[in-house]
């Protein structure tokens, strides 16, 4: 049995990855959403823990990864995949402009993420990233994808569909070490 390990701060996204991972019966779900910033807390959660899906932000998400990372490096658990849920616009790709709720300075909020995705590149676990454009509640799974490096149209994207697209990169291993933009179809 794997142990899957959710950081969650709030994401919508969490429920209905959660739904999706219940019926694996080869996997034990653990979900963190104590505090953040202290890696002495996620030394606590982190023994044992096979998988990590990281649902953090929109702000602050480089503090709160460099918290996690120093844990990982002190427990050294048996980490073999991670997906962690970014947003559109940190790699230039999207073709127009967005806001994001509760995000004040953009040019803040991108250099914060970039650092973040950094950190866990620098884990040199393979990972994954999913670079969600604005969320919207529209009970869809429906999905389009794009590329690192490819230009991404401004679209929003139900969380059921970032769910889907993580519990497949995850745990059906689809898509590992990509970084992958998402939109509703």
């Amino acid at each position: 049995m794997k142990k899957l390990l959710i950081i969650n701060q709030n994401s919508p996204v969490v429920p209905p990855f959660t739904d999706l991972c219940k019926p694996n019966n080869d996997i034990k779900i653990q979900e963190y959403s104590g505090d953040l910033e202290s890696a002495e807390k996620y030394e606590e959660v982190l023994p044992d823990t096979n998988l990590l899906f990281i649902a953090v932000g929109p702000n602050d998400a480089d503090l709160y990864l460099e918290a996690l990372f120093e844990a990982v490096d002190e427990i050294q658990p048996p980490i073999s995949d991670i997906v962690m849920l970014s947003y559109a616009g940190v790699d230039d790709e999207l073709d127009g402009s967005v806001e994001y709720p509760d995000v004040k300075d953009q040019e803040e909020f991108i250099k914060q993420q970039r650092y973040a995705i950094k950190i866990v590149d620098e884990s040199e676990i393979p990972y994954s990233i999913v670079r969600m454009s604005q969320l919207k509640d529209m009970h869809t799974t429906h999905y389009e994808l794009y590329n690192e490096g490819s230009k991404m149209s401004v679209r929003t994207v139900s969380p059921q569909a970032v769910a889907k697209l993580a519990y497949e990169m995850l745990i059906e291993q689809k898509l590992i070490n990509h970084s992958i933009g998402i939109t509703d179809k």
